[in-house]
């Protein structure tokens, strides 16, 4: 009886009393992490996918104090997110959270294996969610309005600790708890109050009928069967435990086993062998799969409620974790999977290959034996032919391959081969954590898709737990700031972009108008997130529906149309494939849509079909600069001198309504530095210099002397006009580089004399002469190199917190490469100003991270060993310049 005493540490499952069903939770959002039980359920065979979500470690109560401050100081932020005080506080709470961390860690190691007795007070911790079971002391539950919610939280919190109390008097407090036993918990934080299961069902926010009943706080108790599933044991780290997720990988083709689909939804790809070889031009298959389409759950013969480690030809099942099916064996030795976890076809053996123990250890070699019909799971040669696989046009989107790799077919045969060995690998727990938050918020999505199918209204709590959903999964892509591609890779794996696109495809002419604009604007939100960090594969997955992104474009409410291009610009962005597929009906589309609305967002669209990869589109760039610059005159705000439209002469003016009213572009600046219309101007000077890039004779043409667009004067005068911010001065910068110096008409010496070569005895003088190729327009860039030869003998340091100087800084060495290049520095007393403006500005010792007049004095670091530091000799540099 001793072995069935419940311990510290201890794996278990809560079976209710009253309702006849096991406590469990499936969601991961915030906006709905209540607890439900289940109702007439079986108690050795659940009907429930994940063993996870219905199962629960007993836990030692944890300390809360420096916790519970910061989680108090995070919510005061949520109403008050501008102060920096507060900001400066969180960072100071959560390092001395730190430590307590550490030490609760410790306290749980020390208590693991301590029995429990009756009126010991613990801490129960969700094992899908990862999250404690707390109550909520100052929300009533949704179904009785007497009692208290209980909900899951990722803090530690007195409101998190129970302690345990016999529901029959036969046994009393210090009595040992046993496995089996009937038991109430009791909150320590209100006292005699017990969770209590309501007898009304309450709503899930999953698909289909499953009845549920809601977990809460009350002052009637209520029964709960303990059932332990595990009990951890220091010999059990290496072996494979029941519950836990693994890989099957085969040895002699190396490809894992994978399906593809979504749970309580269809299944995309049936069952096969998806194939990884390892190449020393890819080491990246050295390490295992992170894609969770490889992923299984191992399950008893007895069901999900058992656990245990996993023995050597025991009986199980093989549950897949995205489409939450059971792999089984049908007719004619196909490989499928299957919903219904009481067919016996489900049933298979792991054989050991060579000398082997009882357990199966992590990393163990083995052969998969169908229980039901005595075959084995066989790797064909033939390949895997994919259901979704497109046979449209080749120029089409449909076409796009996002996955090269080669897929087999698996099968069973009754002979068992030596060449059919699988390694059980245990997939990592961060791995699993993520796809547990990924999976927790699919049944929230998955519920307003079903009920907008079936005509029902989405009203304003659902919209608020559907928003709150996508905006956690969005917040979830990014890490520290960094997109995550494997948390991006979930998207694909769980069939939810998909999902996505069947939300966004919802009708928008019901009562519920405004409510699904507001979720369609974080669905694209959550698109965006998943195309950050320019994933190749992300990028082409999403190019199918592109069509459809585009048809949205027209939705001006909530921006929706907006949030659709900003989409596509990312689908786009770099991938000359799908640049490749965008016809001329589509740019006239764009300069359409452009034409009726100035929205920056356009001219980023029509700027990325510019230019791939630094790679010139010449014919894009020319049909656009035809339909936009010589078509749509109205679509471009107008920039000119103030003598050519009877203004102050010298300075510069613009119009954003063709035209009508001119006002100076300072000003301008300073009105709208926030606002839409800066930056339209702002990519409009963008979308300039990808139509002139690559030397487009065409587009240069058409901007600086056909159509007065942008002309050498305007340029000029902005780039020198220190009243205009850095930032729009470095665009000036570049499109100077990139429509009046690098252009065809001026060239450089260094690309006609390929090799110089000088006598020993020669003149040296003459090898730092460069022959010049220069058309007329060499006045201009005389001036140019005056003005920015001036500009950078002012510049006596840098500043790291100046980062658009500091970028205007470069942009104008770019410049003065360029007119190296073209000949002008011959004279040495030149050439030694321009090295020492260089050599002051890259040596570093004056930099500072901030300006002084900010309050703060940084001190320069003067005194140094000036004998290490000592200049090169710049005669040594005559040649190269």
């Amino acid at each position: 009886m001793a072995d069935d005493t419940l311990c510290i540490g201890d794996v278990v499952c809560l079976y209710s009393v009253e309702s006849k069903g096991f406590v469990l939770a499936a969601h991961h959002s915030s906006a709905h992490n209540v607890i439900s039980v289940g109702s007439n359920q079986n108690k050795d065979k659940p009907d429930i996918n994940d063993q996870n979500s219905f199962a629960f470690e007993i836990l030692a109560p944890n300390r809360y104090k420096w916790n519970k401050k910061y989680q108090k100081l995070l919510s005061e932020i949520k109403h008050d997110p501008d102060n920096t005080t507060l900001q400066s506080l969180l960072q100071n709470y959560q390092k001395s959270a730190e430590p307590e961390n550490l030490e609760n860690k410790r306290h749980q190691q020390r208590h693991q294996g301590k029995k429990i007795v009756y009126g010991n007070i613990i801490q129960l911790k969700h094992r899908f969610t990862r999250k404690w079971v707390h109550v909520n002391s100052i929300l009533s539950s949704l179904q009785e309005s007497k009692t208290l919610a209980v909900e899951l939280h990722d803090y530690n919190d007195k409101t998190a600790q129970f302690k345990v109390k016999p529901r029959f008097k036969v046994k009393v407090d210090g009595d040992e708890v046993r496995a089996g036993d009937q038991i109430v918990f009791e909150s320590v934080k209100h006292p005699r109050e017990f969770l209590h299961v309501s007898p009304q069902f309450t709503d899930t926010m999953s698909l289909g009928k499953k009845q549920r009943h809601e977990l809460n706080l009350s002052s009637e108790c209520s029964g709960f069967h303990v059932l332990r599933k595990y009990q951890p044991s220091m010999e059990d780290g290496s072996h494979i435990k029941v519950g836990d997720i693994v890989r099957f990988c085969h040895m002699e083709m190396e490809a894992y086993m994978v399906a593809e689909g979504l749970f309580d939804d269809f299944l995309t790809e049936d069952v096969h062998l998806r194939v990884r070889p390892v190449s020393h031009s890819n080491p990246k298959p050295l390490s295992p799969s992170s894609s969770a389409i490889t992923f299984w759950q191992i399950e008893l013969l007895t069901g999900g409620a058992k656990g245990g480690v996993l023995k050597w030809q025991q009986h199980c099942r093989l549950l897949h974790m995205c489409t939450r099916m059971y792999l089984c064996v049908q007719q004619e030795s196909q490989v499928t999977l299957t919903a219904d976890h009481f067919d016996s076809k489900t049933l298979f053996r792991f054989h050991p290959v060579g000398r082997a123990g009882e357990d199966i250890p992590e990393g163990g070699k083995c052969r998969l034996e169908h229980v039901a019909t005595g075959s084995w799971l066989h790797a064909c040669q033939d390949a895997y032919q994919r259901k979704q696989e497109q046979t449209g046009d080749s120029k089409s989107m449909d076409s796009l391959k996002w996955s090269n790799a080669q897929l087999k077919r698996v099968s069973a045969i009754e002979e068992e081969r030596v060449e059919d060995t699988f390694v059980v690998q245990c997939v990592d727990h961060a791995l699993i954590d993520s796809l547990n938050v990924v999976a927790g918020i699919i049944p929230i999505i998955q519920k307003v898709v079903a009920d907008r199918k079936d005509g029902q209204i989405v009203n304003k709590e659902t919209t608020g737990n559907v928003i709150c959903a996508l905006n956690e999964l969005a917040a979830f892509m990014v890490v520290d700031g960094e997109p995550a591609k494997t948390r991006q890779k979930l998207l694909r794996n769980l069939n939810i972009i998909q999902l996505i696109i069947r939300l966004l495809k919802c009708p928008l002419n019901g009562q519920d108008h405004s409510e699904m604009l507001q979720i369609f604007q974080a669905a694209y939100e959550l698109l965006y997130c998943f195309l950050l960090g320019g994933s190749q594969k992300n990028r082409l997955f999403l190019a199918r529906y592109i069509d459809f992104f585009m048809g949205q474009f027209d939705i001006r409410e909530k921006k929706t149309g907006i949030n659709a291009v900003r989409v596509v610009i990312e689908i786009i962005r770099d991938k000359k494939e799908i640049v490749d597929r965008i016809t001329h009906d589509h740019i006239d589309r764009f300069v359409d849509l452009l034409k009726r609305e100035k929205n920056y967002r356009y001219l980023e669209l029509l700027g990325v079909l510019c230019v791939c990869n630094d790679t010139p589109i010449a014919d894009n760039q020319h049909y656009i600069t035809e339909v936009w610059l010589l078509k749509e005159m109205n679509c471009v705000f107008l920039t000119d001198l103030g003598q050519y439209i009877d203004k102050d002469e010298g300075k510069m003016y613009i119009s954003s309504n063709n035209g009508k009213d001119y006002i100076l572009l300072s000003e301008f600046v300073k009105r709208n530095e926030d606002a839409m219309e800066y930056l339209f101007l702002i990519n409009q000077l963008k979308l300039f210099g990808q139509l002139c890039h690559g030397q487009n004779s065409f587009s240069i043409q058409v901007l600086t002397k056909q159509m007065h667009y942008f002309t050498w004067k305007q340029a000029f005068s902005c780039v020198q006009n220190v009243e205009l911010p850095d930032k729009l001065r470095v665009l000036y910068c570049e499109l100077i580089i990139t429509i009046f110096v690098d252009i065809p008409d001026n060239r450089s010496g260094g690309d006609i004399v390929k090799n110089i070569f000088v006598a020993v005895d020669g003149d040296m003088d003459q090898l730092g002469k460069m022959p010049s190729f220069l058309n007329q327009s060499s006045s201009n860039l005389v001036a140019l190199n005056k003005w920015a030869t001036s500009f950078l003998s002012q510049q006596e340091e840098m500043t790291a917190s100046l980062v658009d100087n500091n970028i205007l800084i470069s942009r104008i060495f770019r410049i003065m490469n360029y007119l190296v290049a073209f000949g002008f520095y011959d004279n040495p007393d030149e050439k030694q100003r321009l090295l020492s403006n260089l050599m002051r500005l890259m040596d570093g010792r004056n930099d500072k991270p901030k300006p002084t007049n900010e309050g703060l004095f940084y001190p320069i670091v003067i005194n140094m060993n000036l004998e290490k530091t000592k200049p090169v000799s710049m005669t040594a540099y005559d040649g190269e310049s």
